[in-house]
């Protein structure tokens, strides 16, 4: 189903698509109203967009933004400045697959991984801490884990670290490092310089996919056994397909 221009201006984006049916997992839905998320940036100017499409009403929200009134925000793209030691800071959103928990819908930007919340049910951007001490890596995947908190993949060295958002009764929010995977002995390497990275991950069935310069594995989280599921190629954030529906 081809939908009408969300009207944000974009050169980077992202997404996601999930039903209109409260209190599910969106791990298998099957027709039925739906939602789009759509999450962008571009560079004529410093500001995270949003919008969410109801098929129900065949319209776009009012747009939601995240600019440098949020002090989180700013901060962001003064650390950012900062590292880089420059003037300019453009926070892209990274096209990679976001995570959807309840009403929110999480995402990362371009410096550090920072992640951002976007909660369509209020319209509104907002962002969130993340690991600390967070992994130094350019390739994360966010996630959700089996008990729908918020997970957090990525690797340093050759260790692939996992991380869950723990939420208690007061709102007050925590990460915990609940996985540390020694990589080096598991997942085939090209040579001494060569380290796994995390490309992505399969929700409902515990996949974490790394690249390496020997190509694309999956790394089975209850069990730890690695699967090779393409050769070598140049990979960012892969997508994998979770089921299949056709209409009627």
């Amino acid at each position: 189903q081809r939908l009408p221009e969300p009207g944000i201006p974009w050169l980077i984006y992202s997404g996601a698509v999930f039903c209109a049916v409260a209190g599910c997992d969106h791990l298998d839905c099957h027709g039925g109203p739906f939602r789009v998320v759509f999450i962008a940036t571009d560079d004529d100017d410093e500001i995270v967009k949003a919008s969410v499409y109801s098929s129900e009403t065949g319209a776009w929200s009012l747009k939601a933004s995240l600019d440098s009134n949020s002090e989180p925000y700013a901060k962001h793209r003064r650390d950012a400045m900062l590292a880089a030691r420059a003037r300019y800071y453009t926070p892209y959103v990274q096209p990679r697959r976001g995570a959807v928990i309840g009403d929110e819908v999480y995402f990362t930007l371009r410096y550090g991984n920072a992640i951002v919340k976007y909660d369509w049910s209020r319209n509104c951007l907002s962002m969130i801490n993340q690991p600390s001490p967070s992994v130094s890596s350019t390739c994360v995947a966010l996630m959700v884990m089996e008990d729908m908190s918020l997970g957090f993949a990525g690797t340093w060295g050759s260790s692939l670290y996992l991380w869950s958002r723990k939420v208690d009764s007061e709102g007050e929010a925590e990460w915990v490092q609940c996985r540390v995977i020694e990589l080096e002995t598991i997942v085939p390497v090209a040579n001494s310089n060569d380290k796994p990275v995390v490309v992505g991950s399969a929700e409902g069935v515990g996949l974490i996919f790394v690249s390496t310069g020997v190509g694309l594995f999956t790394i089975e989280l209850s069990s730890g056994k690695v699967r090779k599921v393409d050769e070598l190629g140049d990979y960012f954030s892969v997508l994998p397909y979770m089921s299949f529906y056709t209409p009627g």
